[in-house]
């Protein structure tokens, strides 16, 4: 007699018999698409089996960032798998969470109403599958990292999913540099690259650092022979990809971290280090030559560089100063700088795009090149607050910084909390990121929807950190003045009168 666990058997070998069927005509005919559905339909069902924990896996995929079709990537899959799972879970009262109202919160909902306004009063459509600039896609994204963050940061979890969490985000953001490489077909690990410049290592360099960083102060790790050997792998890494961007980046990780883990002092002794560095590089280049596009990702610091890199890297930066100069004090490129002209491009910019690209050659009538111009419409301005203006005003842009600041500060009372326990590595991994985010956005690259989407997630993980380490709340710190009975903070009018 057939009982259910029989009829059962017989319909997952009859579904295995076909998706193996499936696959075998599949891999000849297209192998990379093929593997890329398969992983698609194992994602869903390890979400599945996870349930509760499924966060973890948006940590594993956001952190890996492989972009597989039409703009759509592993970040974008994770936090439709997260959120379906997590509605699901809900519905079936298995989800535990609690939602309170406080500082952080106020400031995403601040940066929500600036998205929605701008959407409003600039109208894009909704088509989610179009170019990355047209259309409603980047609002989408933005929607999707919105929602994630919120419903990340009321989770009630087990603390140590935490630690799971830190060594699924260290594998991801490894993995997800092979999956790039493996989607491009070549080691820059994008599609169209410039030539010369190599993003997979930069993105190498940056995850090396961060994982060294959690683990132990780059001052001491100059002196362990495994992570020295990691410390000059990251430094390496970044110089090769021709990046200056992602040589700064490292750089402001590896002092961040130095202050969290040896305080001032230690960080002094780096600056100094650091200066001795440089001077026995320029010595070094003097002598042997490093190759064209180490030297370029070298060249804002004070060295011995070839002329031919260090005039390209200047002329690189005032091509993008003169564009950010006509996008922010000319009314040609945005409209209204006020409250941003949004996310993306209308079908009337579209127009003037294809109409510049077709009818002018080299120079256009307002002295800029072509290109410069298309990336004016686009609003690819290679720089976080120029982008923000256009997008959602300059109230957008202070209500971004000010989001930003808070959730650094908040990131850097959850490290200091933490010192000394064996949560400590776990807060370092998302927290140092999060404080050098702020100065990267304003001063180095960035884009809008970039920087609200990591502030979002950012301010997230700050809420599970507060909510799920067993440990006591984050207390600041009280001043101890001499001669003062106790060891609080005394009234500032008391002491000169008792000094009196």
């Amino acid at each position: 007699m057939i009982n259910t666990r029989s009829i059962s058997s017989i319909l997952f070998f009859i579904a295995s018999l076909f998706i193996a069927v499936w696959l075998g005509i599949a891999i000849v005919t297209d192998q990379l698409e093929t593997l890329i559905q398969s992983s698609a339909w194992v994602s869903l069902i390890i979400a599945l089996l996870l349930g509760r924990r499924v966060w973890l896996m948006m940590i594993f995929l956001s952190a890996a960032n492989v972009v597989l079709f039409s703009g759509f990537g592993t970040v974008q899959i994770s936090q439709c798998l997260f959120i379906g799972i997590t509605f699901l879970t809900l519905l079936m009262r298995k989800l535990r969470f609690e939602i309170k109202f406080r500082e952080l919160e106020i400031w995403m909902l601040l940066i929500v109403v600036c998205i929605f306004q701008a959407y409003l009063r600039n109208p894009v459509g909704l088509n989610v599958f179009g170019g990355s600039a047209i259309g409603g896609k980047p609002y989408a994204f933005l929607m999707l990292s919105i929602i994630s963050a919120f419903a990340l940061s009321s989770l009630i979890i087990n603390p140590k999913d935490l630690k799971w969490a830190y060594r699924l985000s260290i594998m991801g953001s490894l993995i997800g540099i092979g999956g790039s490489v493996a989607r491009s077909g070549n080691i820059t690990g994008v599609t169209t690259a410039e030539l010369g410049r190599i993003p997979s290592l930069a993105i190498f360099g940056q995850s090396l650092s961060n994982w060294l960083s959690s683990r132990i102060s780059p001052l001491r790790a100059a002196l362990h022979p495994f992570w020295a050997v990691i410390l000059l792998i990251s430094i390496a890494a970044a110089a090769g990809s021709a990046y200056r961007n992602a040589v700064a980046g490292i750089g402001l990780t590896y002092l961040i971290a130095i202050a969290f883990h040896g305080g001032m002092k230690s960080l002094i002794f780096a600056l100094l280090g650091g200066i001795l560095a440089i001077v026995m590089l320029a010595f070094i280049n003097l002598n042997f030559p490093l190759p064209g596009n180490i030297q370029r990702a070298l060249s804002p610091l004070p060295g011995t560089w070839e002329q031919q890199y260090a005039v390209t890297a200047d002329e690189s930066t005032e091509w993008r100063v003169e564009m950010w100069k006509e996008a922010l004090f000319t009314k040609r490129w945005i409209q209204n700088k006020i409250i941003g002209d949004g996310i993306g491009m209308t079908s009337e910019q579209l127009r003037q795009n294809q109409t510049i690209a077709t009818t002018n050659r080299g120079k256009s009538s307002s002295g800029l090149l072509i290109q410069q111009e298309n990336m004016l419409i686009e609003g690819s301005y290679h720089s976080g607050p120029a982008h923000s203006v256009r997008a959602v005003g300059y109230v957008g842009l202070v209500i971004l910084i000010m989001a930003m600041i808070r959730v650094a500060v908040h990131a850097s009372r959850q490290i200091q909390r933490c010192k000394g326990t064996e949560w400590h590595a776990v807060t370092l991994l998302f927290g140092i990121p999060l404080i050098v985010l702020p100065i990267f956005f304003c001063f180095v690259f960035g884009e809008y929807h970039t920087g609200v989407s990591s502030t979002m997630m950012g301010f997230a993980m700050i809420r599970l950190f507060e909510r799920n380490i067993p440990l006591p709340a984050w207390q600041p710190r009280k001043r101890y003045i001499p001669g003062s009975t106790n060891l609080g903070i005394r009234n500032h009018r008391s002491a000169s009168v008792a000094d009196v």
